[in-house]
């Protein structure tokens, strides 16, 4: 069931409810921010190998990306609020602060909230649901003073979170090795190498990191290098010089890849959010 739906350029808001359970998460990255509303239901979400099990009336925070994705864990009704957005919609003066929640420096541990038993968050993405019935003259801008109200609420729950955190002091080992994954992600990356980096059979390593992210190390590496590669060309670069930047080899296999990721074409110049 759908409550909402807003879709423009540059945000898309979506509020549904359905039944539907999932045998796996559905992982995917992409380009824009992306910030989950949980409202009912038995869901699990997975983030760079950290899993959430969310609780109603609850969100995160999902930067540009970031490796994610949402398994639905029984048929009890699944209500959520999605809300995409690009960078650029907000004043470039703002963006800096109003982003900063999505990029804590405790890492996946730093993107999930509560909100508070007067569901204080929830009548900010109202307001934002409101916005779909202004008139198309100042829809955009409706649009974007909501979003940052939206944001500077989450940033000042962020403020008033530091410090509190229940993280450990040191990171798993497989958190560890996501982080050294995606600090090389444009370099050649063989399970032979991660094996030696981090001392551990590269049998292990694999069920490891399947087990924590849902996927291979090979697709986890593919599907960020396209995202990286689509953003690129987003910027004005070609196919060719933007495959190359991120990572592949030969074109054709950065053609076969995108492909497989995006479902078309590097030439079919899509907007990145029309493609989620």
């Amino acid at each position: 069931m759908l409550y909402a739906n807003i879709h423009t350029d540059s945000l898309n808001f979506h509020h549904a409810a359905d039944r539907r359970k999932t045998d796996q998460y559905a992982l995917h990255c992409h380009n824009f921010y992306e910030v989950y509303y949980f409202i009912a239901g038995e869901v699990s979400y997975l983030v760079e190998g950290k899993r959430y099990v969310p609780e109603p009336h609850s969100l995160l925070l999902i930067a540009p990306h970031v490796f994610h994705g949402v398994k639905i864990e029984s048929d009890i009704p699944y209500e959520r609020i999605s809300l995409h957005f690009v960078p650029g919609f907000l004043p470039p003066e703002n963006q800096s602060a109003l982003l900063s929640p999505f990029h804590p420096d405790d890492g996946p541990a730093g993107i999930y909230y509560k909100d508070d038993g007067n569901r204080v968050m929830f009548t900010f993405f109202k307001q934002l649901m409101e916005a779909r019935h202004a008139d198309a003259a100042i829809r955009d801008l409706a649009l974007r003073v909501r979003l940052e109200a939206l944001l500077s609420q989450i940033l000042i729950h962020s403020y008033a979170l530091k410090g509190i955190s229940e993280t450990s002091p040191s990171a798993p080992s497989i958190q560890r090795i996501i982080a050294y994954v995606n600090d090389h992600i444009t370099e050649s990356v063989s399970l032979d190498d991660l094996s030696a980096a981090f001392y551990i059979s590269k049998h292990h390593l694999n069920k490891m990191f399947r087990r924590a992210t849902g996927t291979t190390i090979g697709n986890y590496i593919i599907h960020k290098r396209v995202v990286m590669a689509q953003n690129l060309m987003l910027q004005g670069h070609t196919a060719s010089s933007a495959a190359a930047a991120v990572g592949f080899h030969d074109y054709s296999s950065f053609f076969r890849a995108y492909k497989k990721v995006l479902g078309c074409a590097p030439s079919a110049k899509r907007h990145p959010m029309l493609l989620h």
